[in-house]
């Protein structure tokens, strides 16, 4: 986080009938699979998800506490080649079309491949009745005991919000923003920095925060309130979120995505305000708030004591809070209203003009300005790792390759200690 005063830069197909060798002396168990497929579709105005964390970059003088920166697939009409060699075990798989509810079936045999042997292949047609759900995204698979013709239905829901494979992935780090508008990531089992790429937003360049989401998307905050996402895989890849600024009277915000619990990982963006001027500390000077990435809709929680505040979140549904002066202060909150739970003074450590913070593996990193244009890197032993009994602050890198005022975790990450 940096103040916003400082510019940085099928069809129905046949079914194959297995022919048995005399020699099997077993009747084959044919399995039969049905799958239900759906389609979720996100609203229009969110692009591929974006992973965020809060930061700015901001020169100026700072006031009560310096200034701060903070920043399924379809399947169907399709009918491939049917092959049976002969087997003890007869497979039926059946796929639903979404689009006609007409079914493909297709029937494989398959014995051991004896040397020397040659086997016979044969093909049959015979409809097979199946019900489908095409809305409902679930799976029902049918076993069927070839010797009491019992059938058995087993029955599997989608999983929600499930983490995707990328080629960049999102779980193993943090990613930290730049002063200049670069894209990089933070690596705590070994504290190495990658660069990712830079990346321009509509000409945007003085960026303000950042939070990263579960699909791959850091949703960067620039000094004017509006937010782009950027897509972590590919930083040049930035485009308008579809937020509109100056809702319920707010323009910057330190941010960073939360998942609704530790069974439900489906996540949404929770922030803490920032009015200008310098980061301060006092009673109701700040507001909580939550920005649901569907509707893109802003709703005020509760009141914080900080005025420019990054947020950090876990998988598990809890929201953390850095900012504050004299000292700094790392900050539990209810996600409900934005209650203090549990207050941790960091002495030693300040906000300075550029910060930015994020939990990771039960811990959390706090990225603050060291020496010229570069940052440090301050490690809080918040799991309490050692078994010392204290939550031990430390500096694990005192100049980092760039000066951070945006960090952003997915809640992908581990949220508790690996």
């Amino acid at each position: 986080m940096t103040p916003p005063m400082l510019t940085t830069s099928p069809r129905l197909a046949p079914v194959v009938l297995a022919v048995l060798l005399a020699a099997c002396g077993t009747d084959p168990a044919v399995t039969e699979s049905a799958s239900e497929s759906g389609s979720n579709t996100e609203p229009s105005n969110t692009d591929p998800s974006t992973t965020q964390s809060s930061n700015s970059n901001t020169e100026g003088t700072p006031t009560t506490g310096g200034t701060m920166t903070m920043g399924g697939t379809d399947t169907g009409n399709e009918t491939g080649p049917v092959t049976t060699t002969d087997t003890s075990t007869t497979t039926v798989s059946t796929t639903v079309s979404e689009t006609t509810n007409e079914t493909t079936n297709e029937t494989t045999n398959t014995t051991p491949a004896t040397p020397g042997d040659t086997s016979d292949t044969d093909t049959s047609t015979n409809p097979i009745d199946t019900e489908s759900d095409t809305s409902s995204g679930t799976t029902v698979e049918t076993t069927v005991d070839p010797d009491t013709g019992e059938s058995t239905e087993t029955t599997s829901e989608p999983v929600l919000c499930e983490c995707p494979m990328l080629e960049v992935p999102i779980d193993d780090g943090i990613f930290v923003l730049s002063d200049d508008a670069e894209l990089w990531k933070f690596l705590p089992e070994d504290l190495s920095f990658q660069m990712l790429g830079g990346f321009v937003c509509e000409g945007k360049t003085s960026t303000f925060s950042m939070a990263v989401d579960r699909l791959g998307f850091a949703w960067v905050m620039f000094s004017d309130g509006t937010i782009y996402k950027v897509n972590v895989a590919d930083p040049t890849v930035c485009l308008p979120s579809g937020y509109s600024t100056n809702q319920m009277g707010t323009n910057l915000f330190g941010m960073g995505f939360v998942s609704n619990s530790a069974v439900d990982q489906c996540d949404s963006l929770y922030g803490n305000t920032f009015s200008g001027g310098g980061f301060s500390e006092g009673p109701n000077q700040g507001k909580f708030l939550n920005l649901d990435p569907d509707t893109l809709l802003i709703k005020l929680l509760g009141n914080t004591t900080f005025n420019g505040a990054e947020v950090s979140g876990t998988g598990d549904g809890r929201v953390f809070l850095f900012g504050g002066v004299n000292p700094s202060k790392l900050v539990e909150v209810d996600r409900t209203n934005g209650a203090y739970i549990d207050v941790l003074p960091l002495n030693g450590v300040e906000t300075t003009n550029g910060f930015a913070f994020s939990h990771f593996d039960g811990d959390f990193y706090i990225f603050t300005e060291g020496n010229f244009l570069s940052s440090k890197v301050t490690y809080v032993d918040y799991s309490d790792k050692d078994m010392n009994g204290i939550k031990d602050v430390k500096t694990v890198v005192p100049d980092a390759p760039i000066r951070i005022v945006g960090a952003g975790v997915s809640t992908c990450a581990p949220y508790a200690p690996q």
